[in-house]
C-alpha cells in the first residue's frame, strides 16, 4: 500500500509541476475584479486604478503576451489609421490567434487577427489571399474591420461589446440579452482587454 502512495504521490507531483502557469497571478487579477461592486473593471478603470498605483503594474509576461506586443508599433500604426483604442486591436489579436502570425482557422480565416479573405477583398484588398498571413497587412485590416463594427454599432448601448461580438461572429446577434458568442465578448472585453491597456501603457512609459 505504502508503495501504492508513494507512486501516486509522485505521479501528482508531476502532474502540479507540469501545468502551465495560470494566466495571471491572484495578485494582478486584483486590478481586474472589483470585489465591492462584484464585477470586472471596465478598461478605462483599469487605467485609472494604475495612474495612481504605478507599482501593481505587473512585470512578467507570458510568451503569447509577448509575441502580442512584438507588433505594437503596428498596432499603434492602425490605432491611429483607425481612430481605435491599441489596446482592443491588441486584445482582439491575443484571442483570435495569441499572436501566431501563422494560424489559419477553421474557415479559413489568415494570420494575426484571423482575416477572411473574402472579407479584405470587402475592405479592398486585392492580393494573393496568403498576403494576408503578413503581420503588416492583416492588422490593417483586421483592424479596418474591427473599425467598421464599432461605427455599425456605435449607437448601441453597448457598442464595444457589440462590435467584439461582430467581428467574431460577422453580425452580433443577441438572445435573452446574452450575444450568441458571449464568452468571446466576455474574455475579450473583461479579460484580454483590461490585460493589454495595462501592459501597452506601461510599454509607452506611462506609468
Amino acid at each position: 500500500m505504502k508503495k501504492w502512495i508513494a507512486i501516486a504521490g509522485a505521479v501528482a507531483l508531476l502532474y502540479l509541476r507540469s501545468r502551465p502557469r495560470q494566466y495571471i497571478a491572484n495578485e494582478v487579477r486584483d486590478l481586474f475584479w472589483d470585489d465591492e461592486a462584484g464585477r470586472w473593471r471596465s478598461n478605462e478603470e483599469v487605467s485609472a486604478y494604475l495612474r495612481e498605483h504605478p507599482e501593481r503594474v505587473p512585470l512578467t509576461l507570458i510568451t503569447s503576451e509577448a509575441r502580442v506586443l512584438s507588433y505594437l508599433d503596428l498596432i499603434q500604426t492602425n490605432a491611429k489609421r483607425y481612430n481605435l483604442d491599441p489596446a482592443l486591436i491588441a486584445a482582439i489579436m491575443a484571442k483570435e490567434s495569441s499572436g501566431d502570425y501563422s494560424a489559419r482557422g477553421g474557415v479559413g480565416e489568415y494570420g494575426l487577427m484571423q482575416v477572411r479573405a473574402t472579407t479584405a477583398q470587402w475592405l479592398g484588398f486585392t492580393g494573393d489571399p496568403d498576403i494576408l498571413y503578413n503581420p503588416a497587412e492583416n492588422i490593417r485590416y483586421g483592424s479596418a474591420y474591427l473599425a467598421y463594427q464599432m461605427e455599425r454599432y456605435a449607437d448601441t448601448a453597448d457598442p464595444l461589446s457589440w462590435a467584439v461580438s461582430a467581428y467574431n461572429a460577422g453580425t452580433a446577434q443577441t438572445k435573452n440579452g446574452r450575444f450568441s458568442n458571449q464568452d468571446y465578448v466576455d474574455h475579450v472585453v473583461n479579460y484580454k482587454l483590461p490585460r493589454y491597456t495595462l501592459l501597452i501603457n506601461r510599454a509607452m512609459g506611462i506609468y
